[in-house]
């Protein structure tokens, strides 16, 4: 099991890692399995772990005052997930849509990681540039263009995903969701 998780920061590293990462990595990192529907932490806790996803599926997601969620993003294989802003409490909802296994690292061990290897803080750019790049699609595209995109971009997980969680990511209705899949059939 140890092998994925140095497997994907080799991937990260574009280089093979030494016995002294590995054994850092290794005492890092804590192996941890969730079922299905399982909460990972909840809005308000002060979560200090990110996750980096060997098998599963999870979702990041806030619920608004009138109690209707909201999907922020979804991590599979050999993805990370998280909030960002810990040690401070958090206000996003982290969830396992499918049984998952994952690796998990503490924010001090996650700060050593980004302090001594800088491929790491590229990463996290990455992810960075990636969310704004959502907010500004959510912002600026109608619902059926970024459902075009999800589809585009990430085919595996719209087939993995229940409709009601991509119709939340997308910020539309069950319902609606339904009408641009029936439409987009009909195009073809």
């Amino acid at each position: 099991m140890e092998n994925i998780l140095f497997a994907y920061y080799e991937r990260i590293f574009e280089r093979k890692l030494s016995l002294d990462e590995k054994v850092f990595i290794k005492d890092s990192s804590k192996y941890e399995s969730f079922k299905k529907k399982q909460l990972l932490f909840s809005s308000g806790d002060a979560n200090t772990r990110h996750y980096i996803v060997e098998k599963g599926l999870l979702r990041l997601y806030i619920i608004d005052p009138s109690g209707k969620e909201f999907n922020i993003l979804f991590a599979k294989e050999n993805q990370v997930i998280g909030d960002l802003s810990t040690p401070l409490p958090t206000s996003f909802f982290l969830e396992a849509i499918e049984d998952s296994r994952v690796f998990s690292i503490d924010d001090d061990q996650f700060r050593k990681l980004t302090d001594n290897f800088s491929k790491i803080t590229e990463t996290l750019k990455r992810s960075y540039i990636f969310l704004q790049k959502r907010f500004i699609s959510i912002l600026s595209k109608t619902a059926e263009e970024n459902y075009e995109e999800l589809i585009a971009e990430y085919p595996d997980l719209v087939q993995r995903l229940p409709q009601y969680h991509i119709s939340s990511y997308l910020g539309v209705t069950p319902v609606f969701l339904s009408q641009i899949m029936a439409k987009r059939a009909r195009k073809k």
